[in-house]
């Protein structure tokens, strides 16, 4: 399995860099003892150290029969109840690392059980295989070895996952940081380590392009992926890295790793849909979502009585999309939608209209209880560094929006906040 995958490597090659700037090589990994007290058991992972959950994930794989990755941040109740649903023979956290031991012999085929976002709801249970995670991954070590990829998401969700094998199984070097330290600390430790590949969400590379750190990046490679990504954030990074190849990739913990888009636009080309990557179909239903069929089929739902995919081997990924001319924009999740006097309003359509607006660097819409309409919209906005006017840039913000979009998605409230917050995968928090 996995660890058998690793032990093929050279023995001096670096597989990641922990936080505090010690590597593990793959000789380190060799020289773990055996062992195999966790084989055929179901196990929840709870770390806050990556370092130790990158050591668990590669010892339990092919050994236990399936394992659960709980994030650091996730709260002691939503934890309790997924390990319930997930029903844990075993829970191991930072205090149980020296009982991670490796077994050699290791050959059943392990679920990898990982949560959703639940960004905009409660998180579902997803168990992958070790083929449906890595069905898009690059084994080339010759090209990997070129690469030290950041790792700014955390390892226990779906995003932090795909960086975590594609770097290990393309022989490149991952540079872990801790989660809680300052935003411009992370970006300092990856650039002391010659980072020149990071994946992030946009709302994430927005708060990275506001850091002074964020001179000391050089990266060849940009990746985007999460969120919704509209152009003045890929406007922003071309900008900045002039010289880094910019990818935003769509991806989700139910469907996977879907398709890459590299030609520094927004959405996607619609001949896509009729020509999707090999092991892929895409189309869009009636209603507008987006649906995905992978030839490779092996994730479901952990909830037996759920369905993750239709009777004709399609996920409908929830997101709704629009066509314009021969491309294909996505709106936002149609769970996310605001009612207003009863239309629609996608957040993440209104947040790509402000993005546009100079001074306005990261955005978040959501709903505001009204005794007329039942919900306005408003926005929190957190502004470029160095502006101070912010009665102008209201003006601005109102003009703007009222050209842009039809009256009831205009921001009813707007207000001016230090930060926007995000979660473990850098994604804006919306409940």
């Amino acid at each position: 399995m996995l660890m058998q995958r690793m032990r093929e490597l050279p023995p001096d090659i670096t597989l990641w860099i922990n936080s505090a700037g010690e590597p593990t090589t793959a000789r380190d990994l060799a020289s773990w003892p055996e062992g195999d007290q966790f084989r055929g058991k179901s196990v929840a992972l709870w770390f806050s150290d990556s370092n130790l959950l990158a050591r668990a994930v590669l010892a339990l794989d092919g050994s236990a029969s399936r394992f659960l990755l709980l994030a650091p941040g996730t709260a002691s109740e939503l934890g309790a109840q997924l390990i319930a649903q997930f029903g844990a023979d075993f829970v191991l956290t930072d205090a149980d690392a020296e009982k991670l031991t490796a077994d050699p012999s290791a050959d059943l085929a392990t679920a990898w059980v990982i949560p959703t976002s639940g960004t905009t709801g409660t998180p579902k249970l997803v168990a992958h295989t070790f083929r449906s995670l890595t069905r898009t991954v690059k084994s080339n070590s010759e090209i990997g070895r070129q690469f030290r990829w950041g790792q700014l998401y955390d390892l226990a969700r779906f995003a932090g996952l795909q960086v975590f094998l594609n770097s290990i199984l393309s022989a490149s070097t991952l540079v872990f940081t801790r989660p809680g330290d300052p935003l411009g600390e992370r970006v300092a430790h990856l650039a002391k380590h010659g980072c020149n590949a990071i994946s992030a969400t946009p709302t994430l590379w927005r708060k990275i392009l506001m850091t002074a750190e964020a001179r000391e990046l050089h990266p060849r490679q940009i990746t985007l992926g999460g969120e919704i990504v509209d152009q003045p954030i890929l406007n922003a990074l071309r900008a900045q890295y002039p010289a880094g190849r910019i990818s935003h990739i769509y991806a989700s913990t139910e469907a996977g790793a879907a398709f890459t888009v590299n030609d520094g636009l927004a959405g996607f080309p619609r001949q896509l849909l009729d020509s999707p990557p090999a092991g892929l179909e895409l189309k869009v239903n009636a209603e507008g979502f987006l649906l995905i069929r992978p030839e490779l089929r092996e994730q479901t739902y952990l909830a037996g009585d759920t369905r993750l995919f239709d009777d004709d081997g399609f996920v409908n990924t929830g997101d709704l999309v629009r066509f314009a001319d021969e491309r294909v924009f996505f709106l936002g999740r149609a769970n996310g939608t605001i009612n207003v006097g009863g239309n629609k309003v996608p957040p993440e359509e209104v947040e790509s209209v402000l993005h546009t607006i100079p001074g306005v660097r990261v955005a978040r819409v959501y709903g505001k209880r009204s005794s007329i309409t039942g919900t306005l919209v408003a926005a929190d906005i957190q502004v470029e560094a160095g502006v101070t006017e912010l009665d102008a840039l209201r003006r601005a913000i109102a003009s703007h929006c009222a050209q842009s979009l039809p009256g009831y998605k205009v921001p009813a409230m707007i207000r001016f906040v230090n930060e926007i917050q995000t979660n473990g995968t850098g994604k804006v928090v919306r409940q």
